[in-house]
Order: structure tokens, then C-alpha cells, then sequence
């Protein structure tokens, strides 16, 4: 089966192809349906275009990725829809406030688990491909970065819909919605950052199964390091907003001590592993 899959899901092609477009197609080497929407994206350089075609491509070509992601949006889905009927029994405004905080956590970590199992492997998943890479004209550093931005652009826009709905399901202000929405923000980039940065750091190019690339040192490290950074956020957070003797001025601490602790995280591996990436251009 998986060798079937795979040859059906490698073969040449444009790729999200639909019935209607394959039919009103001229010419085999047309433009595919990535090609014209990333053509939109005028203002990006075309290598950096190509470059992230290709790797959406690689993507929705291994069936074993998009199918567990499918599976764990499902049940996160299952979980935001019965938000509804829970915000009936509260309350308080300390369990209202607890449960938002408890939400927050669950959408963090669900973004941790994607980071780490799908953005973790991709600098391996270049593979024995990687001199090719390296020897192109945009260099791997740039390749990282290409990486990075299109991994934090693609989990930001899940991760904003998630909180958003949530926080509206639990009846929040629109005000606290916003300041949710902010920490996502900034949790998206550093454990994205964290994510590329130690799959630089730690890679297996000689592996081709993402599964068995995530369980080696450096994604179990990955995994850890993001649990840690959710758990230290969502502490001085809730110390600083809902606080027994909350405080103004703690909350502008908190928020302030999570924003350096957001760029000590994401900053630092991802600043490694592209110096690291003079020893691989070398």
C-alpha cells in the first residue's frame, strides 16, 4: 500500500489538481494550481516561490503526513466545538479566566506537537539532495529561512483560527481576545524558530522517514525545549493577568519577561543553526 501511495501521490503533475482544471488544461507543462496562486505572491523572489512549491509539494506527496494532521485537527475540532456546552457551567471569573488560560495551553501545545513532527524534519528531509541544494545560487541559509517563514506563515494561520474560535466560544471579551491572539503570535515564531533551528542543528540526512527523523535526540530535544517555553509562558502569564494581588505594573512585567523569554528560545537555536550552516556550505 505505501508503495502504491507513493508512486500514485510522486507521479509528474501539478499537484491539488481538480477535475474541472485537469480538464480545461492545454499543455502538460502548465503552470499548476501552486504555481498561479504563489504567482500572486509577486513581491517574493521566484527561487523563494519555487522553493516553497516544492516543499508543499513534498508535503501533500507523503500520504503518512497530511493523514495524521487531519487526524489531530479532528480531535482538536471535536474538543473547540464542545467548548460551547462547557462555558455554560462557569461561573466564576477565576474558573472563566482558569479555563481560558487551560485553552490557551491546549492550542500552544497542539502548535508544539505540529512544529516539532512536521517543521523538525524538513532541513533532513533534504536528504542526500542537500549538496544539490548547497551548491544553488540562494545558498542553504536562505533555503532555512525560506523554510521558517513559510512553516510559521502556515501554522499562524491555523493557530489564529483555533484561538479565535475558542475565545468566542468561551464568551470572552474581544480585548482579552486580541491579547490571546498576540501570545499565539509570538509563540507561532519562537517555536518555529525552535523547531528549524535544532532540525539544523540535529539533522539525519540519511533517513527519509519524517517519523523516524522526529524520534532521534534532536526532536525529542525539540519537543522538550517547546513544552518547557509553553509552560514557562502560560506561568508568568496567568501570575501576571489573574494574579491573587494582581497588579498593573505585573502585568506589564509578565508580558514583558514572556516576550524576552519568546526571543532567548526562538532566536537562539535558529541563530545557531544557520552559522552552522557554514560547516555544510564548506
Amino acid at each position: 500500500f505505501y508503495d502504491t501511495a507513493s508512486a500514485v501521490q510522486s507521479r509528474g503533475g501539478s499537484g491539488f489538481k481538480l477535475g474541472w482544471f485537469r480538464a480545461g488544461r492545454k499543455s502538460r507543462n502548465s503552470a499548476g494550481l501552486l504555481e498561479i496562486i504563489f504567482s500572486k505572491f509577486f513581491w517574493l523572489d521566484r527561487d523563494l516561490r519555487a522553493l516553497a512549491v516544492k516543499d508543499l509539494r513534498m508535503f501533500w506527496r507523503d500520504t503518512t503526513q497530511w493523514g495524521q494532521s487531519v487526524m489531530l485537527f479532528g480531535l482538536l475540532g471535536v474538543y473547540i466545538i464542545n467548548l460551547r456546552n462547557f462555558t455554560h457551567q462557569l461561573t466564576s471569573p477565576f474558573w472563566v479566566n482558569l479555563v481560558a488560560y487551560l485553552n490557551l495551553a491546549a492550542c500552544s501545545l497542539n502548535l508544539a506537537t505540529l512544529t516539532t513532527r512536521f517543521v523538525f524534519p524538513q532541513f533532513s528531509l533534504e536528504g542526500q539532495r542537500l549538496w544539490i541544494v548547497g551548491m544553488a545560487p540562494m545558498g542553504l541559509a536562505r533555503v532555512v529561512k525560506t523554510k521558517y517563514w513559510l512553516a510559521s506563515a502556515l501554522s499562524l494561520t491555523v493557530t489564529l483560527t483555533l484561538i479565535t474560535l475558542s475565545c468566542y466560544l468561551l464568551q470572552m471579551t474581544w480585548a482579552r481576545v486580541a491579547l490571546f491572539g498576540a501570545v499565539v503570535t509570538v509563540m507561532t515564531f519562537t517555536l518555529n524558530g525552535v523547531a528549524v533551528g535544532l532540525g539544523v542543528l540535529y539533522p539525519n540526512l540519511k533517513e527519509t522517514n519524517p517519523s523516524k527523523i522526529v524520534s532521534g535526540f534532536g526532536g525529542t530535544l525539540c519537543l522538550v525545549l517547546s513544552s518547557f517555553y509553553i509552560f514557562a509562558s502560560i506561568a508568568l502569564l496567568v501570575f501576571g493577568t489573574i494574579g491573587l494581588h494582581w497588579r498593573v505594573n505585573w502585568a506589564v512585567e509578565s508580558i514583558v519577561a514572556f516576550v524576552l523569554l519568546s526571543i532567548l528560545i526562538g532566536w537562539l537555536p535558529l541563530k545557531l543553526g544557520l552559522q552552522r550552516l557554514n560547516n555544510f556550505e564548506a
